[in-house]
């Protein structure tokens, strides 16, 4: 039996392919091929070596990220289009996104405004996508506190994205706040504080609102104050309405309701900072249907999912997932009744898509 003759092993070049002339074929070798050279990402610790650390750098706030690599930022009281510096789009960021809103930077403004360096962030509030390698988009940072905005109906609360809101902002220390928009809606206000008393008595503040009627507007304009606010939420909620009341020169753009899925249509497209006439900053972002947590948060979510602070304390292990455990004190409040079945099972559905 003849055997099949080994195939030739090789090891693929990058060429870069030239128009040259050879005069003698037999005389040509294969180290007269060239090599491209590609460029590499660089790492993060990398970026912040700059070559142009000698400059005049004006410390900026992003205001807005636009489309290629262009930002809105404040500096020194003028706003300014910027691009982002080439050698920022070279480092391997693990986000969609290398700079975000209410990000600090350093921009040269030589010749045209071009952002050097993205000064370390305080904190950041962010989503994650499902995929198998989750990319982190990042909403804004260097925040005090989020607005999680709701709605009474149209579209109706939807209590796990809250949770989720919730965590995401505990884990990134930043304060939660829950407004419920659309009171006027509901038949009598103690149907929308039965549906939120889990929260209420968790201890979060909550602001019940109608951008109809004006009603909680005072007191929403009273948390605001000299503090640096992302507004996000469910879609549809109403956070542009209450936004212009809060400030009607803003003059966002409203929607109505899709009449086909009775959900939010997206008015935000892209998020922006905002100075309040009244002191601080806005971020209005755009509404969102789902907010992913990021696998490696997984830890942190039985520490941080509200109500079980009372509890882990009293659980058998200090590393209670609070899932499968004997001796865990929040399955046996739920056994008890004494904290919502509810809660708990949002808190195993996000615990289980980590």
């Amino acid at each position: 039996m003849i055997k099949k003759k080994e195939k030739k092993k090789f090891k693929r070049k990058n060429i870069k392919l030239q128009n040259i002339e050879i005069d003698n074929l037999e005389k040509f070798e294969a180290e007269d091929l060239v090599e491209e050279k590609r460029a590499e990402k660089k790492i993060v610790e990398k970026s912040q070596i700059s070559q142009k650390s000698n400059l005049n750098l004006k410390t900026g706030r992003i205001l807005q990220v636009e489309s290629n690599y262009k930002c809105r930022v404040k500096v020194a009281g003028s706003e300014l289009i910027c691009t982002l510096g080439g050698r920022l789009k070279q480092v391997n960021y693990e986000t969609r996104t290398l700079v975000s809103v209410g990000d600090f930077v350093n921009v040269n403004l030589s010749q045209d405004p071009r952002i050097e360096k993205i000064l370390p962030r305080k904190n950041a509030l962010s989503r994650f996508s499902e995929e198998s390698f989750q990319k982190e988009i990042i909403i804004a940072s260097n925040i005090d506190q989020v607005i999680i905005t709701a709605s009474y109906r149209e579209p109706e609360i939807s209590p796990g994205l809250i949770d989720r809101y919730i965590c995401a902002a505990q884990i990134n220390n930043i304060l939660p706040i829950i407004c419920v928009n659309k009171i006027d809606l509901a038949e009598c206000r103690e149907d929308v504080k039965n549906k939120m008393k889990f929260y209420e008595d968790t201890g979060f503040v909550i602001i019940y609102t109608s951008a109809k009627t004006g009603i909680g507007i005072d007191d929403l304009r009273e948390v605001l104050k000299n503090k640096e606010t992302v507004f996000s939420g469910h879609s549809g909620a109403g956070k542009s309405s209450l936004i212009n009341l809060l400030q009607p020169n803003i003059d966002l753009e409203v929607a109505e309701i899709s009449n086909y899925t009775g959900k939010g249509i997206h008015t935000t497209t892209s998020s922006q900072l905002i100075e309040w006439s009244f002191g601080g900053y806005l971020v209005d972002t755009p509404g969102i249907k789902t907010f992913g947590l990021h696998r490696e948060d997984k830890v942190y979510l039985p520490l941080v999912f509200p109500g079980f602070s009372q509890y882990v304390d009293e659980c058998k292990f200090n590393n209670c997932t609070h899932s499968h455990e004997v001796g865990c004190a929040v399955k046996k409040a739920v056994n008890d009744s004494k904290f919502p079945a509810e809660r708990y099972e949002s808190y195993l559905r996000i615990f289980e898509s980590l």
